[in-house]
């Protein structure tokens, strides 16, 4: 069992990264992270070290009371499939907001959730919680740059959907996808136009009123449900 201090590093990037570790608080993500296979280094409980102890191991307002490290799995390529279901996350920059599109995407069905460009570590404290375990399990990959993610899709075949608002983009729903992958941009610039050219499609969100945009994992939840969950579950 590691020790509390080594248990502590594991709250930042750093940390995970030398260690191979993360860290994950309350019971119901620790039961997530066994039933997913992980393998537990450490557990520790407030009631048993204290409270004053148990404040390193935890970045929230309100413990829950117990913590547990696990090993992480060993880095893989991802495989990308032909008739696979994606999304992918351009620059995302809200812990938060990736978890809750990893949560989106497990319910959605989609077969993985890829990155471009700035990718938030998945294992943060921050994106587990947002996740409420997804990203625990679902497959993830990383590309560098726009260029390198389009022609790893175009190996096998994925067309690329984007969202913005542009006069040549389609109304949402007008058509769905039985495989590929939707884009989602940056919290507060959206797509870059590197990426927007290189998409297969570009569609735009209806939307009522003088609203102009929607956040990242609203739109993700409305693109996900539109082209690939509508007709599948």
């Amino acid at each position: 069992m590691i020790s509390i201090k080594t248990a502590a590093e594991l709250l930042t990037a750093k940390g995970r990264r030398e260690q191979g570790r993360f860290i994950v608080e309350g019971q119901k993500l620790i039961d997530e992270a066994l039933s997913a296979g992980y393998t537990m280094c450490g557990i520790w409980r407030a009631e048993e070290i204290g409270e004053k102890a148990f404040s390193k191991l935890c970045d929230t307002v309100t413990p829950q009371g117990v913590a547990a490290a696990f090993d992480k799995p060993p880095e893989k390529e991802l495989t990308l499939m032909h008739d696979g279901r994606y999304v992918l996350l351009e620059n995302l920059q809200n812990p938060g907001n990736v978890g809750t599109i990893l949560r989106t995407a497990e319910a959605m069905g989609l077969t993985g959730v890829l990155f471009c460009g700035e990718a938030v570590d998945v294992f943060s404290p921050k994106v587990l919680r947002g996740s409420m375990g997804s990203a625990l399990r679902m497959p993830t990959g990383i590309f560098d740059t726009p260029d390198g993610a389009k022609a790893a899709l175009t190996a096998v075949g994925l067309p690329l959907w984007g969202s913005a608002l542009r006069t040549d983009a389609v109304k949402l729903g007008s058509e769905g996808l039985k495989s590929g992958v939707v884009a989602i941009g940056n919290e507060g610039a959206g797509m870059s136009e590197a990426l927007l050219a290189l998409c297969d499609r570009v569609v735009v969100i209806p939307m009522a009123g003088q609203t102009e945009s929607l956040s990242a994992p609203a739109a993700a939840a409305i693109l996900l449900w539109e082209l690939f969950g509508r007709d599948r579950l």
